[in-house]
């Protein structure tokens, strides 16, 4: 043990490199983890939308939403999360799937419908360029 301590006072810039290094990847993993924990792909938002009619929350801007947008989606932007829970109350009870373009956004959008009472919320991982991708189909102007 004295051997460590000796090479940590010797070599302060490597050690301080070292702290520095560790606590860059747990503070990663944190992070990681609590984004995935709310993350579907979109095998799993499929089987909730036919078989738990699941609602699809685009928090796109409007002109994205009106562009393309997952089937039955409906168009909350990220920033009128909080001021338009009315537009939600009709699906009480119901899994909302929250959604963007590469899901980057979408935590945000997960946390805030939480706060408002919805306990059945995910985030489609990698948003509509993932559904995009695993050839699902989109509506939208053409």
């Amino acid at each position: 043990m004295e051997r460590v301590i000796e090479f940590a006072v010797n070599n302060l810039l490597l050690t301080a490199a070292f702290f520095i290094v560790v606590s860059a990847i747990i503070t990663n993993e944190i992070m990681t983890f609590r984004k995935g924990r709310f993350a579907i792909d979109t095998t799993d938002a499929t089987r909730l939308f036919n078989r738990d009619q699941a609602v699809f929350v685009d928090i796109r801007n409007e002109n994205a939403y009106q562009k393309s947008h997952l089937p039955g989606a409906i168009n909350i932007p990220l920033e009128h999360i909080d001021k338009r829970k009315d537009k939600l109350q009709r699906f009480s009870g119901q899994t909302m799937i929250a959604y963007c373009d590469t899901g980057s956004s979408t935590l945000k959008a997960v946390k805030a419908l939480q706060a408002q009472g919805w306990d059945k919320v995910h985030q489609l991982r990698g948003g509509i360029n993932a559904w995009r991708d695993a050839g699902l189909p989109i509506d939208g102007r053409k």
